[in-house]
Order: C-alpha cells, then structure tokens, then sequence
C-alpha cells in the first residue's frame, strides 16, 4: 500500500467515524479514557503513598539504632 493511499483510507475511516448516526461513539471513547485516566491516577497515588510509608518506616529504623 502506497502513501497515498494509506491516507486515503485513513481520512475515509475518520469520516466515517465523525459521521456516525449514532452519535454515542465519541462520548463512549471519551467516557472510558476518562474512567482509565482516573484509576491510573489513583493506583498511582497508593503506590506512592505506600513507598513514602515504607521510606518513613525505614527511618524510623535506623534512627533506634543511633
């Protein structure tokens, strides 16, 4: 497949994909990206917040032994 027409086929399929009838496929997408984006930022933060708890305890640690 040629540049051209590589092109061709992706500015048909995004047509097609903007034009749809249905209307629901573009508030779908954005919907579920949202939701992703959302646990991701949470699983981020409780990964985080555990590492900053196990530095802590760790200090904690060796201050006994001073």
């Amino acid at each position: 497949m040629n540049l051209k027409g590589f092109f061709k086929k992706f500015r048909l399929k995004t047509r097609e994909f903007f034009r749809d009838e249905y209307g629901g496929n573009i508030v779908e997408y954005a919907l579920l990206v949202g939701f992703a984006l959302f646990i991701f930022f949470i699983i981020i933060s409780v990964v985080t917040s555990m590492l900053d708890w196990t530095i802590g305890l760790s200090n904690d640690f060796f201050e006994v032994f001073k």
